[in-house]
């Protein structure tokens, strides 16, 4: 009886030996999977996670027992792996240089518009406000003033243009002449006179000659003039023109307020 015991006791020390052993050809060549990620894991750089791996790796050969001529070109090829990964992730954080380099750019460009378009922003709104202040301005001068003339004269040297153009002013209140005139040649003389036949302005035009001795496309002038203390009677507005083409507009008005409370 005893010795059946002690029979059966060895058997299954023996049984579980067998069943507890580690089976050597059971870890596939593949247990030990490289780094394959770009990314940085853990503060490590793709060559640490290589290297990291390249012990375990060796730790598996030695375990599977390949050693000589297989084990030299099993680390060969973890090498060549390496290598080529490694190139890949140069050229790849070579390319991501180059494209921050160039996001980097286009964001000091478009800093740089930014700067001026807020610029040019803060031109045009300084530009409409002093628009809206003369248009304000002269709101109020219309408001402020009657028309006595408004005309428009075309000079032709086919049209006999001597005759004065008269225009009567009824108060003494301050008076506005303006006078805007553009010919393309000969020459112009335009004169206004009040009712004493005292010359108050004149605007006198001649065409220049442009490249080849050929008569420019226009010449243009102005005249204004503010009158505070106006003859009261028929004014004259005299045109004199030789062999000249073009056109004249006429402006006169009138304050509607009395002298002293403009």
């Amino acid at each position: 009886m005893e010795k059946s015991i002690f029979l059966f006791f060895i058997l299954l020390l023996t049984n579980t030996f067998v069943f507890c052993q580690e089976d050597k050809d059971s870890l596939a060549d593949n247990y030990i999977y490289p780094p394959n990620s770009y990314n940085n894991f853990d503060g490590l750089t793709p060559k640490e996670s290589w290297d990291i791996h390249k012990a375990a790796y060796i730790k598996q050969l030695k375990a599977k027992g390949v050693t000589g001529k297989e084990y030299k070109k099993s680390l060969n090829e973890y090498e060549k792996q390496k290598a080529d990964f490694l190139t890949r992730v140069e050229e790849q954080n070579r390319i991501a240089e180059v494209q921050r380099k160039k996001n980097e750019e286009q964001r000091a460009q478009n800093e740089v518009q930014r700067e001026k378009n807020e610029k040019q922003r803060a031109k045009n709104e300084i530009q409409r406000e002093k628009n809206e202040e003369l248009r304000k301005k002269y709101q109020k001068w219309i408001d402020n003033t009657k028309e006595i003339l408004s005309k428009n004269i075309t000079i032709s040297s086919q049209i006999d243009n001597s005759k004065p153009i008269s225009f009567t002013v009824t108060s003494n209140k301050t008076l506005y002449l303006g006078i805007r005139a553009h010919v393309k040649s000969g020459t112009t003389l335009i004169e206004i006179f009040n009712p004493k036949g005292i010359k108050e302005g004149e605007l006198s035009l001649k065409s220049q000659l442009g490249s080849n001795n050929r008569e420019s496309e226009y010449t243009s002038g102005a005249f204004d003039k503010t009158i505070s203390t106006t003859e009261v009677g028929e004014w004259q507005i005299k045109i004199s023109s030789q062999k000249s083409n073009g056109n004249v507009a006429m402006s006169v008005r009138q304050s509607i307020k009395s002298v002293m409370n403009e």
